[in-house]
């Protein structure tokens, strides 16, 4: 090998492995605390509210978050990817069109809850629409303050969010449970947390500046696009229960399908720095994207094998443990859901939105639309909501893979060579075994004192995987 190309290398894997260890842990970090309240409101909210409200109330975050994405419609990606002065000018320059366009996308969903969502009162409407504005804004604002780098920042907002996110949620179930006085409270925590995080010195871009990227609209509209698919893709299930079956079976189903909000965060906050990373200047794009594929994927399957062989093994108990056996028919759909987890190992849409491939994630994102609504329509008949969870975890791997047959001819290198895939499959065969011989040796322990037991162990081995990611030497000699 040239010396010249192995030093790149070596300094390329240093430079980005520490990088995206420490910045994703500050990030993940950061966001702990408000799914550790998320979880706390559902544990208590799923045992002390009935059916009905506990549906009303998981079905607002429904509709706020469809809404949201079709208000930011792929602003956050595209924050991450693009120069914001860039953006800025783009949208100056075209502000009829972008005004005109956004007004479409915030009134036509606005339209459609004032009129068709009869489940809420029209006062719990207007605050749901407020909350979604504010949330927004406060999206945008953090998304700008991953890309300016400011992690402490992010930190202390988001302690203060999961702060006041819990007490407005308690102290009302306990004071005389409201669902307006919720959103009211919302509204003001979310409007705080932009404040919190705004950057008001920000420059303004000059007026007559030429934008750098001739196709960004193109590429902005891409990504909208593909947010929304993603979203409607995300929650068409259990949208189709609610209007076609019964806000009861949307609770039992919601929680069954529930997936745990740290692995989409883990995945959300390793993809938003691969982005960044890979938006920078490279001497060697290819080589950088295959290196930031590896670690991601190994850092976040340090932590998800473990977690998943535990759920395996485990699911009954804990969620029992969560939701209480009120909702005892949610855990055949829990344990269907879980499958999904292996796949959240990195950000495979990363290299195709850098360089500018949103074409072909569009593609996959439609595929992956196209494909659980098959399933669906052949499983749902054989398996109820169980299948209807199969569905969507199936097309799942199905849109992974195509992605990245798509980055492999990008990039030109094989998958096997963007992945690595030996790694991988030992770090899960070591969990399943651990995890299975601790379910085994746990059988006369009794509950909660084998679940305890075995989340100790499952963190253990995460805490061990993520030694050996990050000391390069013990690793090669572990998995080589």
């Amino acid at each position: 090998m040239n010396a010249n190309n192995s030093a790149e290398q070596n300094t390329a894997i240093k430079l980005n492995e520490f990088r995206l260890a420490k910045r994703s842990f500050l990030l993940i970090g950061s966001n702990l605390l408000k799914l550790f309240v998320q979880l706390s409101i559902i544990y208590i909210f799923s045992r002390q509210l009935s059916f009905e409200n506990y549906a009303l109330y998981q079905s607002v975050w429904l509709y706020v978050n469809i809404l949201s994405v079709l208000g930011l419609f792929g602003l956050p990606a595209l924050l991450l990817s693009s120069s914001a002065n860039d953006i800025k000018q783009w949208i100056f320059n075209n502000k009829k069109n972008f005004l005109l366009f956004s007004c479409l996308l915030n009134i036509v969903p606005i339209i459609y809850l004032l009129f068709l969502a009869k489940q809420y009162t029209i006062n719990n409407t207007l605050l749901l629409i407020a909350v979604t504005l504010f949330q927004n804004l406060s999206i945008i604002a953090e998304t700008i303050a991953i890309k300016n780098k400011q992690e402490t920042r992010i930190l202390v907002t988001n302690i203060i969010f999961a702060a006041g996110y819990f007490v407005v949620h308690y102290s009302i179930l306990k004071n005389g449970y409201s669902l307006s006085l919720i959103l009211a409270w919302l509204v003001l925590i979310f409007i705080i947390k932009t404040l919190f995080l705004w950057n008001f010195q920000a420059n303004n871009f000059p007026k007559n500046h030429q934008i750098n990227t001739p196709h960004l609209g193109k590429q902005w509209f891409l990504l909208g696009l593909f947010d929304v698919i993603s979203t409607l893709y995300k929650w068409l299930d259990k949208w189709l229960i609610l209007l076609f079956i019964s806000i009861t079976q949307f609770a039992i189903y919601f929680n069954g399908s529930y997936e745990i909000p740290i692995f989409g965060l883990m995945l959300g906050t390793v993809g938003n720095i691969m982005l960044v990373e890979l938006s920078g200047k490279k001497l060697n794009p290819a080589l950088n994207s295959k290196i930031l594929f590896h670690h991601s994927a190994v850092f976040l399957g340090s932590i998800v094998f473990p977690a998943f062989c535990f759920l395996l093994f485990f699911h009954h108990d804990l969620f029992l443990l969560i939701f209480s056996s009120k909702y005892e028919a949610s855990i055949p759909i829990f344990f269907v859901s879980i499958f999904v987890l292996p796949v959240r190992i990195t950000n495979f849409t990363a290299v195709l939105q850098v360089q500018h491939r949103n074409d072909i994630i569009i593609k996959g994102a439609l595929l992956d639309l196209v494909l659980a609504i098959i399933l669906l329509a052949i499983l749902y008949p054989l398996w109820g909501l169980k299948g209807l969870a199969l569905a969507f975890v199936l097309s799942t791997y199905m849109q992974a893979w195509y992605y990245l047959w798509h980055t492999s001819i990008l990039l030109k290198l094989p998958i096997k060579e963007l992945l690595p895939f030996k790694k991988l499959g030992l770090l899960m065969l070591v969990c399943l075994v651990i995890m299975g011989l601790a379910k085994y040796i746990f059988l006369k322990i009794s509950y909660p004192a084998n679940m305890i037991a075995g989340i100790i162990i499952s963190i253990f081995c995460a805490a061990f995987f993520l030694y050996l990611f990050l000391n390069k030497d013990i690793q090669n000699k572990f998995f080589n």
